[in-house]
């Protein structure tokens, strides 16, 4: 037993230290390609960006955790992000308009988690009917263009530019939210509920696991997240943009499924891991005056090579090229060894 644990150990943390080595390689590349790319400007920039951004994939892991996908939180998330903009417009306090634009978001992902978890609705339909309607929500309060008024003035801006024990208000948002993750996703009964209901619903129902609470409760947790992160990305901007998810569909699930094959696993600092590669490449592509459609193209390519790894394709495989392997030496073993008599009929 200790030799079978002690073996598995080095099987885990491979792929985690190639990653690490990886992000490492990459860094060290564009540093020596890019003269600003070390300078302090520049890796502020990084570090509110990838908080940004890793809320967002955050979001979007609860949801893949339980099974699902919701195509729906990039344009939910943009009417959260108007509505807290419009109400900022018209005078109201920024700390209110922020929860307002959390509250419109949570109602959204309540409304996804009851048609999907409670009605067995198809998540990607349900999803991207709920995201038509909030996409054209949004559009009312400005018919698309920016929303700028009073965000100098209101506060709102402190979300980007401001600063706690020196840390930019968007890294502590980050590790903020991603503590709290980690202690209730992997630390708690709660945390195991969300597992549970992702990778076996029979016997999670038998094992006294609400699955339906947990549906709701993880599209409800995606919603409010990436709601944030559109307030967020608004206030780096200085203005409220109807567009501001869109940019975060692709990325987001393309962190969670290469944290996911990453650490074999969809987990909170496969997440966080993943997330900080991500927004890394795509600071140095910005960097260096790549067009934008070969970072989508990367982007792409790695969302469908960490869904090969992380999925059960490759291991359903090696396990057939190994029961072929034992096949083959099986059939060696039986098979009958040629003597002087042989094809004779034993007769001299």
């Amino acid at each position: 037993m200790a030799g079978n644990r002690g073996a598995a150990v080095p099987r885990v943390a491979t792929p985690v230290i190639v990653f690490l080595v990886v992000i490492a390689l990459v860094f060290a590349a564009f540093s020596l390609l890019h003269g600003q790319f070390l300078s302090a400007r520049n890796l502020t920039n990084l570090l509110r960006h990838a908080s940004i951004f890793s809320i967002f994939a955050l979001g979007v892991l609860f949801v893949v955790v339980v099974g699902h996908f919701d195509l729906s939180f990039y344009l939910v998330c943009g009417l959260a992000g108007m509505t807290t903009s419009w109400l900022i417009a018209v005078e109201v306090p920024a700390p209110w308009s922020v929860g307002v634009g959390l509250v419109v978001g949570a109602l959204f992902g309540i409304a996804n988690g009851v048609a999907i978890g409670r009605w067995k609705l198809p998540d990607m339909v349900t999803t991207i009917g709920t995201g038509a309607v909030a996409w054209g929500f949004a559009w009312i309060y400005s018919k698309g263009s920016y929303i700028w008024q009073n965000a100098r003035t209101s506060g709102i801006l402190l979300l980007n530019d401001g600063t706690i024990l020196r840390l930019p208000v968007p890294v502590v948002f980050m590790l903020g939210t991603y503590l709290l993750a980690l202690l209730a996703v992997h630390r708690s009964r709660f945390g195991r509920g969300f597992y549970a209901t992702g990778e076996n619903r029979v016997a999670a129902v038998f094992s006294g696991v609400h699955v339906e609470a947990f549906i709701v409760a993880a599209f409800t947790i995606c919603a409010v997240l990436t709601s944030m992160g559109a307030i967020l990305s608004n206030a780096s901007q200085g203005a409220g943009s109807v567009r501001v998810g869109m940019v975060f569909l692709l990325p987001a699930y393309a962190t969670v499924f290469l944290g996911s094959a990453v650490f074999r696993k969809a987990t909170v600092h496969g997440t966080l891991v993943a997330s900080l590669f991500i927004s890394l490449m795509l600071n140095g592509f910005t960097l260096m005056a790549v067009p934008y459609y070969y970072s989508d193209l990367i982007v792409g390519i790695v969302l469908i090579v960490a869904l090969a790894l992380s999925s059960d394709t490759l291991s359903r495989l090696r396990e057939s090229l190994r029961r072929a392997g034992r096949r083959r030496e099986e059939g060696r073993e039986t098979e009958p060894v040629a003597g002087p008599l042989a094809g004779t009929g034993g007769q001299p």
